[in-house]
């Protein structure tokens, strides 16, 4: 008799094979021509590098490269078929879709796979925190049925759609995180998407540069909220309630209706109360329970008891690169340094000034804020002055501003353009009890501060 626990396994690996796409079916979902042989595989991938036994590369034309170029490579590596606009030669036993634009195709694909999804979709946006909230909500629901969410950052015009694409469909929950840099980026994605709970992080300043100005960042964010049906939810902070027009509500943060009591921060965790309900958090940031609360709300808005699913929010882990404390003889170190703009500047500073023992700040420029980036840089040097922070060094030529104002307000400072420098300087600086924050923009590299304290 065969063994009913194998049998079983022998199910699931049957209905597995059976949900697998065919060939035949992603060329008739972007429109495209089958040429080789119409068979299964496990999902799509854009990096011939990182390709994977069984995938589809798709031959994307970037700025810098085009994929079409890697297509033998990729074969090489195990993908078992292609999307291209070019005719290619088929090893044996693969395929290859031939189409008019590889990024239409897949962006048809995940409309395909969309269109077919019948559990419920929770679309990210906001100014900071994507990356954290998304994953947090990822994390509390999948107490409630299986999530699929956008791996890493993946929240652009290829990553979404090459996420969507990737989904699986027997999940109960897609979590997406949707980014943007300037207006229209989310409308197009939103389109995609087409969540029945809409979230925005944080509003502030960001990508300046390219969105000319904070009510541009208002819109664009907005842009979230466009074919909203009469079922779908948004989940908003408080601040930003008049900036648009909704039905169907829900507001977290000061004022709001899920909002933060009682708030209590050490060297371990960080606790607040809503409604009388405490919650603990593993990591100490005023900006992860901003985070927290927008999950809460969209708990809510999906139809779930809040109250009962937020005792597992202490379990819940920091992205990489996010607030992530380390301890190293007798120094906290605060790794924030995945990226920095205005509004996620003031969280981190307000955080840190709660801690005890002697506080350093160490800062690096916050990039693409365009005309205004003197003006924003001026500001975050006078709330370091007024803050309960000991210490504050700027790194960078946008940060000197900041240094400028912080001297002003005659508050221990200090500035550079090398890093060496940076460094000589806050060794000379660090005793016992010593937290220190680390934080820029991506394009700061503020990791090789970390690198080298902890080498």
């Amino acid at each position: 008799m065969l063994d009913f626990s194998l049998s079983v396994l022998a199910l699931k690996l049957y209905y597995s094979y059976m949900e697998l796409l065919r060939a035949k079916e992603i060329a008739y979902a972007c429109g495209g021509k089958l040429y080789g042989e119409d068979r299964t595989f496990l999902g799509f991938c854009t990096d011939s590098r990182e390709i994977k036994e069984g995938e589809v590369f798709v031959a994307l034309r970037g700025s810098k490269y085009d994929g079409h170029n890697f297509i033998h490579h990729a074969f090489s590596k195990g993908a078992v078929g292609v999307i291209t606009c070019r005719e290619v030669n088929i090893p044996k036993g693969k395929f290859a879709v031939l189409v008019e634009d590889t990024f239409l195709a897949l962006r048809k694909i995940a409309e395909y796979k969309r269109k077919h999804f019948k559990g419920k979709v929770i679309g990210v946006v906001g100014s900071a925190g994507k990356t954290t909230t998304k994953e947090m909500i990822a994390f509390l629901l999948s107490k409630k049925g299986k999530v699929c969410k956008t791996p890493k950052n993946y929240n652009s015009q290829v990553g979404v759609p090459l996420s969507v694409a990737n989904f699986e469909e027997d999940c109960h929950f897609w979590v997406v995180e949707m980014g943007a840099s300037q207006k229209g980026d989310v409308k197009s994605l939103v389109e995609l998407v087409k969540p029945q709970v809409r979230v925005i992080t944080a509003i502030g300043e960001e990508h300046l540069e390219t969105f000319g100005c904070l009510d541009d960042v208002i819109a664009g964010n907005g842009e979230v909220f466009e074919g909203m049906s009469q079922e779908d939810w948004a989940v908003i902070p408080q601040y930003v309630r008049h900036c648009y027009q909704l039905r169907k509500v829900i507001t977290f943060g000061e004022g709001g209706d899920i909002q933060a009591k009682d708030i209590s921060l050490t060297e371990e965790k960080l606790s607040f109360s809503v409604e009388g309900v405490k919650i603990e958090l593993s990591v100490p940031s005023l900006a992860l329970m901003e985070n927290a609360l927008c999950t809460l709300g969209v708990l809510k808005a999906i139809g779930y008891d809040w109250r009962e699913m937020s005792s597992h929010m202490a379990e819940f882990k920091p992205v990489e690169q996010r607030f992530n404390l380390i301890k190293k003889e007798g120094l906290l170190i605060i790794d924030d340094t995945y990226n920095a703009n205005p509004p996620s500047v003031r969280k981190a500073l307000e955080s840190l000034s709660m801690f005890q023992g002697y506080k350093i700040a160490l800062l690096g420029d916050m990039l693409e804020l365009g005309a205004s980036s003197q003006n924003y840089h001026q500001q975050i040097g006078q709330l370091c002055a007024k803050l309960n922070i000991d210490e504050c060094l700027f790194y960078g030529d946008e940060m000197l501003f900041a240094y400028q104002e912080c001297l002003r307000y005659n508050k221990n400072c200090y500035h550079s353009l090398l890093k060496e420098e940076v460094i000589k300087y806050l060794k000379s600086k660090l005793r016992e009890r010593t937290v220190l924050l680390i934080k820029g923009s991506r394009g700061m590299r503020m990791e090789e501060f970390l690198q080298w304290l902890t080498a």
